[in-house]
């Protein structure tokens, strides 16, 4: 079967994040099963992808990506020659899978499969739920902004670049349940997505957080592995470990890297908060450095105020850690259900606490890992996950879909 995936970012070779890792995951599991997977997306990403000749894919093990010029407005992933492309060439596919919504890349697409009838499939990455509509934990001009151009697009094309689609793909029941409001009319479809186990995606030896900071070496490790937002949450456990920091002894470690504004905001709240001297932050983590960093860590955290799936949360468990996740993570319940970590609500003292319970319980540590290794093994690898999706095509576009075993 021939897919095209539109994803208006792409470059896992440059940054770690959690919608390109799962993208890349996604397209080579398909690869594996035989479908020939061809990728449309743009260089926004920036000098890393724009050492990509011009008029030639990058194969990416055995994934055909194609890479298209930005134009303004750069926030819309605005792109002339992604446009040309997919009214030459979508008519060669027998499915399109769209990884966005409110972008140039998403409208764009959606209008040619209309066009030429190819079916498509809408996958909205969380955006669609309210918290994400809203920016409610930011309150920044730009987040309104945000609100506002969002609403606009929602209101005009947008709903029916949703409402035309041939299925829309749901990462998390959360994440669908969040939508029902909304009355859409497609085929809602729950399809969890997938991680690369510890090994599948390290090919040398890469060294862990222990080796590369040596204050680290005795210290127990609490690590938050993700891009550097407002919605993960950090003005809640930033404060949490000031609190934990009356008692304990820990190292707290921020691997990841966000918008320079904000990644400026983060230091001044862990200064602030007392806790500069057992912080360490690592900058830009890539696909290699994270599986060391989750080897050295001795427990990860995310309270973040919105994930729809996850995916560092299921990458921490896949590595055997246990992780403390807020609610508004939205496969805690399959978390709490497995017993791989501590779920706690919005507020401070609650993940100060559970950091606690676990720091204090190498024992509680180690069955919780173990638990965590065990549900991502069980439901949450890309062989398992490709499997779904691919049977998700055949559905949309029976007539030139092959039967996957």
């Amino acid at each position: 079967m021939k897919v095209l995936h539109i994803i208006p970012s792409f470059a896992p070779g440059w940054r770690y994040g959690g919608p390109i890792v799962a993208g890349l995951g996604m397209t080579k599991a398909l690869v594996r099963l035989g479908h020939e997977v061809t990728v449309f997306t743009t260089n926004i990403d920036g000098p890393g992808v724009l050492d990509v000749p011009t008029g030639e894919a990058v194969d990416l093990d055995g994934v055909k990506v194609w890479y298209f010029p930005v134009q303004r407005p750069r926030w819309y992933c605005y792109s002339s020659g992604l446009a040309r492309a997919l009214k030459e060439r979508v008519q060669e596919f027998d499915v399109v899978h769209i990884h966005s919504v409110f972008l140039w890349p998403t409208t764009v697409a959606a209008a040619w499969c209309r066009r030429y009838e190819v079916p498509y499939i809408l996958r909205p990455a969380g955006m669609l739920s309210p918290a994400m509509l809203s920016k409610a934990y930011a309150g920044s001009k730009a987040s309104m902004l945000s609100k506002v151009r969002k609403n606009i697009y929602l209101k005009s094309f947008g709903r029916s670049d949703i409402n035309r689609a041939s299925a829309i793909h749901f990462t998390s029941q959360a994440e669908k349940d969040a939508t029902d409001r909304m009355r859409l009319k497609p085929p809602r479809r729950v399809l969890p997505l997938g991680v690369e186990l510890p090994g599948e995606s390290v090919t040398t030896p890469v060294a862990g957080l222990r080796s590369r900071y040596p204050e680290l070496a005795d210290k127990k490790i609490v690590l938050h592995l993700s891009r550097l937002d407002p919605v993960k949450g950090m003005d809640i456990l930033v404060p949490a470990l000031a609190e934990l920091a009356k008692t304990k002894e820990f190292a707290f470690v921020i691997a990841g890297i966000g918008d320079k504004p904000y990644e400026d905001q983060v230091r001044a709240m862990v200064d602030s908060s007392g806790l500069t001297s057992q912080t360490v932050f690592t900058g830009l983590v890539d696909a290699e450095q994270k599986w060391s960093y989750f080897a050295d860590a001795d427990v990860f955290v995310l309270p973040s105020y919105h994930e729809n799936f996850g995916v560092a949360v299921v990458e921490a468990m896949a590595s055997g850690l246990p992780v403390v996740i807020s609610d508004r993570v939205n496969i805690w319940h399959e978390v709490k259900d497995a017993g791989a970590g501590v779920v706690t609500g919005m507020s401070p003292i609650e993940v100060a606490e559970a950091l606690a319970l676990l720091l204090d319980n190498a024992e509680l540590r180690q069955r919780m890992g173990a638990n965590g290794r065990q549900l991502v093994a069980e439901k949450f690898t890309w062989d398992i996950a490709a499997k779904r999706i691919a049977g998700l095509y055949e559905q949309v576009a029976p007539r030139r879909a092959p039967t996957v075993t």
